[in-house]
């Protein structure tokens, strides 16, 4: 297996090329991955941010928000599919490939913030999820520059370019998505149905098409993010908010030797313990990409569906309840795990090992604070823990 197309410093593509060929169509789908990353902490945030009360419209929030992140799971296995049949490769674990927040969405330079699932974020999501509209074709004059490249406008219209890529690289190459059928995602493993194996132009096009139609999709899908926010954002004034911190950092729960810390000295390490998590899922959907072996797959697979629901969840919805100096609370980072600038990333024991340890000193700090509520729901989260069986070092 080759990974000769894993780049170090990443550069999203800005504008369909010239000419389209096959590394053309490998570093769209790279930007294609990047782009359905950048979504899912955004959905988590605003997901977790939601109060449980005997509301029905806090319940169907949260469910629709999940239903969301969910998909975009799907979107961003579809794409690392396409790029695995197209013998390419990319790191999600990876600093320069993680996004980082705040900071904008590409092509529709949105602004995408971690905060809770308020108005002014819902509005952020409509704007993210819109449909593509074409521009109206009017005549124009020659352009005095015939070979400028024009720049994508928004998610849709890279999407639609991609498409159009596809079929153009397709004729030429009839071996085009032929590659790594054995490293893909299946059905079996992940989805269900909705789950495609990338082999030909007709299986990348039907990936392509669940990606857009369940994303940005059209005004008429009535289940497309689109339509799902829409619904959101005219019944938002139905269910509480936690109320985030602005722009939240890791470093910035850490303990600054102010007294009023003490009462929630859990919150950085919490927060570290998120951060790992997330990194921790990041690394294992990498190793689904690489693992060929019939009898190791299950193994990850099941890391993958723990560390979703039993680990990251329930560490991000513990964070959010300790509650900051300032009077507002916490919310999770999503920051590239280990923390420290320059770091490099860990292999999976050792990311594995890092995870519990944050985890047992946060448990230490809240008993030290005789916070009971956070030291119980620790307590479970390390219990989970002892159900993941870290993959050996040389997979990674």
């Amino acid at each position: 297996m080759s990974d000769k197309h894993v780049h170090i410093d990443w550069i999203p593509v800005s504008g369909p090329p010239g000419s389209w060929n096959k590394d053309e169509l490998i570093e769209h789908v790279k930007t294609g991955m990047k782009i359905e990353l950048c979504t899912l902490p955004l959905y988590f945030c605003a997901l977790y941010s939601i109060k449980e009360d005997d509301s029905q419209w806090a319940s169907s929030a949260r469910m629709h928000i999940l239903s969301v992140a969910e998909q975009e799971m799907l979107h961003l296995a579809l794409a690392g599919n396409m790029l695995r049949s197209l013998d390419g490769a990319q790191t999600l674990y990876n600093r320069e490939f993680m996004p980082t927040y705040p900071s904008k969405i590409l092509f529709d330079e949105v602004d995408m913030e971690l905060q809770p699932a308020n108005k002014a974020n819902l509005e952020c999501f409509l704007r993210i999820e819109a449909p593509y509209m074409p521009q109206p074709k009017l005549p124009t004059p020659e352009p005095m520059f015939p070979h400028f490249i024009p720049k994508y406008r928004s998610i849709g219209q890279f999407y639609k370019e991609l498409e159009i890529g596809i079929k153009q690289v397709a004729q030429t190459d009839p071996n085009l998505f032929s590659h790594n059928y054995e490293m893909q995602f299946t059905g079996d493993e992940f989805f269900d149905s909705k789950m495609t194996v990338i082999r030909d132009e007709a299986t990348a096009l039907q990936a392509l098409e669940t990606i857009v139609a369940q994303g940005e999709g059209n005004i008429g899908v009535p289940d497309s993010h689109y339509a799902i926010f829409v619904e959101l954002y005219q019944q938002r004034q139905k269910w509480q908010t936690v109320d985030y911190i602005v722009a939240p950092a890791t470093e910035k729960y850490r303990n600054k030797n102010d007294v009023a810390y003490k009462a929630s000295a859990a919150c950085s390490l919490l927060s570290l313990a998120v951060d790992a998590s997330y990194c921790y899922l990041l690394q294992t959907i990498d190793l689904c990409w690489k693992e060929e072996n019939p009898a190791r797959r299950p193994l990850l697979f099941r890391n993958l569906h723990r560390l979703m629901i039993e680990i990251l969840s329930p560490c991000a919805h513990t964070l959010v309840k300790q509650k900051l100096p300032s009077g507002k609370y916490a919310a999770p980072c999503f920051e590239f795990y280990p923390p420290a600038a320059g770091a490099k990333p860990l292999t999976p024991k050792e990311l594995f090992k890092n995870l519990t340890l944050e985890l047992e000193t946060a448990k230490k700090a809240a008993e030290a604070a005789n916070e009971t509520d956070t030291i119980e729901a620790i307590k479970k989260i390390l219990f989970c823990t002892k159900g993941l069986d870290p993959p050996h070092d040389e997979c990674n």
